[in-house]
Formats: structure tokens, sequence, C-alpha cells
């Protein structure tokens, strides 16, 4: 089955790894992956393509072309890399919280209420080939005996919106380890993967991210930029 899918990521970081054919060593070779080898021949391609010109396009015009292919998607990617975050700016002023913003949002369409987009994190390796600048792992053994292993997110080095929108079930599974809370379960609307993981099973998280969609109604969402 395919998708509509939209792509966010910031095209000028230059702290992830070399893909294989790229050209860049940016976000932007990723997205030429998705576009040319992994997307399915029956998902819709919803981001920008490479060759796609908004120079000549006021910042309120850019915005109205991405509004209507965000608006037109049912998934949106969102490309987690090391610099993504430009501290130097307001988050409403950066493209990528502002179309987490936009994905978020439901909205009319044809008459129709339509839903927010499923939001998938996918975590790009940085130029060690490493994820750990955003995502960890530690393990833990329980009362009987059984070992454990938890991902620790570092919600910290993200955008706000981004952050807001993970670990906000309403009513979530959790668990206290020394010291440490321990959310069980689809605990965060916004889904986040590794990209090594990721490309192996897209379709499975796909539909992951589609299903916590359909229950939206359990996640506190949140479409605030700061």
């Amino acid at each position: 089955m395919g998708y509509k899918i939209f792509v966010s990521y910031k095209y000028q970081d230059h702290d992830v790894a070399k893909l294989e054919g790229g050209k860049n060593q940016t976000p932007r070779d990723y997205v030429d992956y998705l576009q040319k080898i992994s997307f399915s021949g029956d998902d819709v391609n919803k981001a920008e393509i490479a060759n796609e010109d908004y120079s000549g396009l006021t910042d309120e015009a850019i915005r109205k072309c991405l509004a209507k292919k965000i608006w037109d998607s049912l998934i949106t990617l969102v490309l987690i890399s090391p610099n993504m975050v430009d501290l130097a700016q307001a988050e409403k002023n950066q493209w990528i919280p502002w179309e987490i913003a936009q994905s978020l949002k439901t909205r009319t369409k044809i008459g129709k209420r339509t839903l927010p987009n499923a939001i998938i994190a996918v975590v790009l390796p940085n130029v060690s080939g490493k994820y750990n600048y955003f995502v960890n792992y530690w393990k833990y053994i329980d009362q009987n005996n059984q070992q454990h292993l938890v991902r620790n997110i570092s919600v910290n080095r993200t955008f706000k919106i981004i952050a807001r929108n993970m670990f906000n079930l309403k009513e979530p599974m959790v668990d206290f380890v020394s010291g440490k809370k321990v959310y069980h379960g689809n605990s965060s609307y916004i889904t986040v993967v590794e990209w090594n993981k990721f490309i192996k099973n897209m379709d499975y998280y796909f539909k992951k991210a589609i299903a916590i969609r359909n229950s939206i109604a359990d996640y506190n969402l949140s479409e605030k930029l700061d």
C-alpha cells in the first residue's frame, strides 16, 4: 500500500555521515535516497524534489507551497540531524518547526475534517556513523531476573515542538528504575527510529505511525511554536 509522504529536514547540516552515492554529505542526500530508491512504486512523494527552485519566492509564498504538500500527505518524516536546530533563531522562524506545526493541524479539506499527519522522526547518523547524539540505550534486570533494553531519547537536542509531542500519551504505562522513568508501549505521538533500522523495514514504521494517528485522541498534541 502506498502513502503520501512529506519529508522535513535541515538542508545545510554537514555533520551527518556520508551516504554512499551522496553528493553533498547533508540530509539532502538521504532525501534523494528515499525518493529514488526506498519509496515504493505506490508511494506518492510530497517532499521537495531536487530541482525545485523556491529562490524567487517570498517566505509567505514558500509557506503556501509547502502547506499544500503537507496537507496533501498522510505521513511526515522528520530527519533528525546533529545541527538541525539553529540556536540563534526563534523556532517560529525556522522551517522544520513550522512544518511540524502544519503537520499537526486538524484541517477541513473538501468539506471533510482531516486528522493531523502521522509523524516519524528518523535519526540520521552523525559524521562518525553514530546515533548517540540523540538515541542511547541502557540495560536493567527486573525482579524476575529478566534483562530489558531501554532506549533514551535526548529530546533536549531537538526543537521544542518535537519534544512536546514525545512522551505525550495521556495515560502512559510507566515504571521507575533506579530513579529513572521508563515508558512502555507507544508513549509518543512522534515515532522515533534510527536511519539504519528505518530503511530496512519502512512499511512497518509507516503502519506503526498510522496506527498511532488512528488513536490520536489518546495523545496530548501541541502545535505551539516558540
